[in-house]
Parts: structure tokens; sequence; C-alpha cells
């Protein structure tokens, strides 16, 4: 997975997709606040990590267990995403998977640009299947998840409260190989 990857943008420009690094905590923090802000896209609407403790995540990462990718844009970094395995022997086979991008930057192909490098890290890596969280309001991500070949798993029913109503949350997942059959192990 060679990085940094530049790729053209929807409506101009390009974006190039790289690993975080610790220098970009302050811009990360500064975009999620931003985006939790909206209240429409994030669990948390306040980010309480510190700057030190982003650069210690982004610096001490170990790269087959997690990937933190920065989205910049004419220097600036506009979104991010995260990917990481599951933590026991029992789920290490799975990663789980975020993203965020600066309401000014959708639209444009960036969210795409950051899964696909997530789902090359995560075969790299060994991952089987890549799982995620959206709301159901989120269409556009959505669509985006779809396209790129994940489906629907399990919908928690007024999981989240957006502007005051119940939203389910739709859990989603990118099976890397087949998926094996459910039902209990024989």
């Amino acid at each position: 997975m060679p990085l940094p990857e530049t790729v053209p943008m929807r409506g101009g420009g390009s974006v190039t997709i790289r690993r975080s690094r610790p220098e970009d905590a302050e811009a990360h923090i500064a975009n999620l606040t931003a985006i939790g802000a909206e209240r429409l896209f994030l669990m948390t609407e306040e980010f309480t990590r510190t700057v030190d403790e982003v650069r210690a995540q982004f610096r001490d990462a170990d790269p087959a267990r997690a990937l933190w990718l920065a989205a910049e844009v004419d220097g600036r970094v506009v979104g991010g995403a995260n990917a990481a395995r599951g933590r026991f022997s029992k789920n290490a086979h799975t990663a789980d998977f975020g993203i965020a991008i600066l309401a000014a930057y959708r639209g444009r192909g960036i969210g795409e640009a950051l899964l696909r490098v997530a789902i090359d890290w995560a075969r790299a890596v060994g991952i089987r299947k890549l799982t995620l969280g959206v709301f159901a309001t989120n269409e556009r991500a959505i669509r985006l998840y779809r396209k790129l070949g994940f489906q629907e798993e399990a919908r928690l029913r007024g999981q989240v409260m957006l502007e005051g109503q119940p939203v389910d949350e739709v859990l989603m997942a990118l099976w890397l190989e087949p998926a094996p059959s459910s039902g209990p192990p024989a």
C-alpha cells in the first residue's frame, strides 16, 4: 500500500491520502471538534483527547493493528480515517473503520479515497472483515459504503438521538474473503 497517494477530487483539485503524523494532531482534533459540533455524523460532540495523546497515538501505532490516515488538500488536513484491528484473539481478524471529513470537502471523493486505502491496508495485514457504524440519516455515507461492497449486517433501532429524534445506527461490513456460514461452530 504505497502512501502517500494523490487522487483527483470531483470539482477540481486533488487530495493526498497519507498516514497521519504526530504533527497532524492539532488539525485532527480541530476537524473532529468541528464535525462533532454539527451533531449529525459523529457519536461524540466534543473531542476530549489531548494533543499529546493524539500525537502519541499516531507515533506509536502498530501498522499491523491500526491505521490512521490524513486527507490533505493544499497543505491542509481536511479529514481523516482510522481502522483498528480487534483487540482480542477472537476478533483480531476484524477491523473497525471510521471516517470524518470537514463539511466544505464532502462530496468530492475524499471519503472514497480514504476508504479504498483502508481496504487495501486491511487486505495487506490479513484482516478478513472490515466493519463500521453509520447513522441511518447519513445517506451519502451509506451510498459510498454500499458502492464499495459493504452490506448492512444489523440495525440498532433508535440507537442515537439526533435533533431530539431517535435514529437507527446501521452496522455494515465488508468481507474481504467469503463470509462464513452463520450458526454456532461445529
